[in-house]
């Protein structure tokens, strides 16, 4: 104990949304000994399993959690390796109290129990001292369930379309906006000269100054815009009502629109290309240009998925517009990079990391500077595109939808949800996420009644009629047809068909036109047939040889061929009285009932 390590342990996480710090300090907290085996075992872990930064920073809130929730009653000194149960007692009231703290359809109280107890486990398996008792707990079942959250459903047809027009839309208006600072830009002068008395000389400003190491820019960008100087650029400056220091920042964004794309319009081309690939949204966010590849008719770009630690590469299709207008996936990263290659440029001449992200812009940062960098795509540009389509866009807000929706048209057109999942995620994930769409629920709903509907045209057996022929022959249809055709039919004609067939023409066992070529061995699950009381003999005998058949082959294979039949022949037998039954057994010995050489088995 005396020879622990208790300095601080270094940890950065590199987060879509920042990079955050997580230098962990024993000595802050209560449990100090405690607190530097669990960080030494989080930095093992991410480097043996090379968890991401965002599964690392997880372990690590987990991690904070026990070590600020741990009772006042457990030792300062303890550790993974005291003896005893105090640790034990105190790792589960920390747990118990979890359920308490997040609402009963959470599964942030089974997250945080299963992911400290896998740092215990590490910890042992690194061969450092771990008691008996803590490594049994470590062991045992993570004390909350895990949480019964609804799978995110898909956005419906109509809200992918509104969705898709609205991203068009800001696009176009993205690239007019461009247009126009372009042109500004190429008769705009230096304000520090000049002065800032032109919209053109405003636009260079935001261009050329206001970064780091310089000064900010925002003093005499609200200057410019109280005296009426940006009024030209767009109605929205001049609805500004004596601009203060405390509106600079909606100022500079709007002017940073006419030079470079915002987060809302980065967020738009992201959404287009999710909707044309059925690629995640993380597979896009984080593309580089070394992952694109330019052929002449088409964009093979490399995506990484990082939480699945895979890479595949997607062929984008290109329209072939001279203009640059198309909307293929092809289309979409070619116009992207173009209004991204301003703030591309000034990345490279700075020297920054971003410039070889495919979703680069300049943006205003919390010390009123201007600087290129990587778009971090928060929640908020996402729900700010949809809430302003109308009618109103169901919820959530969550762009993770997006690939749901994909998915779900191709299992609408292809009708196969296996062939929408396509070969991107693994079955359980897909069987987790993507099965419960209600397009595939209702594709899924389909297929069963597709599916009853053929069982059911195969188990409808014939019409049974509890009566002589000869009581029915009068009757009008098929009946009275059925019974003049029993009673007028010879010895031979009797042995051949067991029932009376209403469409020999038109079997559903044979095509179309052509007469039926299997009788006997289908009669009894055919609804052309025509039971009679007549035909109880030959009823019986068909019965026998039937059985016959079951003797003879696999269970498995007779249920399929003759299963049904049997079924249909025991239900018509109990139609008949035992008297009956047991009266026609004496003619079943004489009655011969005919079975072609293709359908006999070693019985017959």
């Amino acid at each position: 104990m005396t020879n622990i390590d208790l300095t601080p342990r270094q940890m950065l996480f590199v987060l879509p949304t920042a990079n955050v710090d997580g230098t962990l300090a024993p000595l802050d907290f209560a449990h100090p000994v405690l607190a530097a085996e669990l960080a030494d075992a989080l930095i093992d872990i991410r480097r043996a399993m090379g968890h991401t930064d965002g599964t690392a920073y997880q372990y690590r809130r987990a991690l904070m959690s026990l070590l600020r929730g741990l009772p006042d009653a457990c030792p300062r000194t303890v550790s993974l390796a005291t003896p005893g149960l105090a640790l034990i007692d105190a790792l589960h009231a920390w747990e118990s109290a979890l359920a308490g703290n997040y609402p009963p359809e959470s599964a942030i109280p089974y997250k945080y129990g299963r992911q400290i107890r896998a740092l215990v486990r590490v910890h042992a398996a690194n061969g450092r001292d771990v008691s008996d008792a803590t490594l049994r707990w470590a062991q045992a079942h993570v004390l909350h369930q895990g949480g019964d959250s609804t799978p995110l459903d898909e956005f419906s047809n109509a809200e992918r379309l509104a969705i898709r027009n609205a991203c068009r839309a800001r696009i176009r208006e993205l690239e007019a906006r461009l247009a126009v600072g372009r042109r500004l830009l190429a008769s705009a002068d230096d304000p520090r000269s000049t002065g800032w008395e032109r919209s053109a000389d405003v636009l260079w400003g935001i261009r050329h100054l206001g970064r780091r190491p310089g000064a900010s820019i925002e003093a005499d960008v609200l200057r410019a815009c109280a005296s009426g100087v940006l009024d030209d650029l767009h109605d929205d400056f001049a609805l500004e009502q004596s601009p203060v220091r405390a509106n600079a920042g909606r100022i500079t964004r709007r002017l940073l629109t006419h030079l470079y794309p915002s987060s809302e319009d980065l967020v738009a081309f992201r959404t287009l290309l999710q909707l044309e690939s059925g690629a995640a949204p993380e597979e896009w966010s984080d593309v580089r240009l070394t992952d694109i590849e330019h052929t002449t008719d088409s964009v093979r770009v490399r995506l990484h998925k990082a939480r699945a630690h895979r890479t595949r590469t997607v062929r984008c299709a290109i329209t072939g517009s001279r203009d640059g207008t198309g909307w293929r996936a092809g289309d979409l990263i070619l116009r992207l990079i173009a209004v991204t290659e301003a703030a591309r440029e000034e990345a490279k001449e700075v020297g920054g990391s971003d410039a070889d992200a495919l979703f680069i812009t300049v943006q205003r940062t919390a010390s009123r500077h201007l600087v290129a960098r990587q778009e971090s795509f928060s929640r908020r540009p996402f729900t700010s595109l949809l809430m302003a389509i109308s009618p109103e866009i169901s919820k959530p807000y969550d762009s993770r939808r997006l690939r749901k929706t994909v998915k779900s048209v191709r299992a609408a057109v292809l009708r196969s949800a296996d062939a929408a999942a396509g070969d991107d995620h693994s079955i359980a994930v897909y069987q987790r996420h993507y099965a419960q769409s209600t397009t595939v629920h209702v594709l899924a709903g389909n297929a069963v009644n597709a599916a009853q509907s053929q069982v059911f045209d195969r188990v409808r057996g014939p019409v049974f009629v509890r009566a002589a022929a000869s009581t029915v022959d009068d009757a009008a249809g098929d009946l009275g047809a059925a019974a003049a055709a029993e009673l007028a039919s010879s010895a031979t004609d009797q042995g051949i068909n067991v029932t009376q067939c209403t469409s020999p023409y038109e079997s559903p066992f044979t095509p179309a036109g052509r007469l039926c070529e299997h009788r006997p061995s289908m009669c009894f699950a055919c609804p052309n047939a025509i039971v009679f009381a007549d035909h109880l003999p030959r009823v019986l005998a068909y019965r026998e040889i039937l059985r016959g058949h079951e003797n003879e082959m696999p269970p498995a294979q007779f249920a399929a061929v003759h299963g049904q039949q049997l079924v249909n022949v025991e239900r018509i037998l109990h139609e008949f009285s035992p008297t009956e039954i047991e009266n026609a057994r004496t003619a079943c010995e004489t009655a011969s009932v005919h079975v072609p050489l293709t359908q006999r088995g070693v019985h017959l």
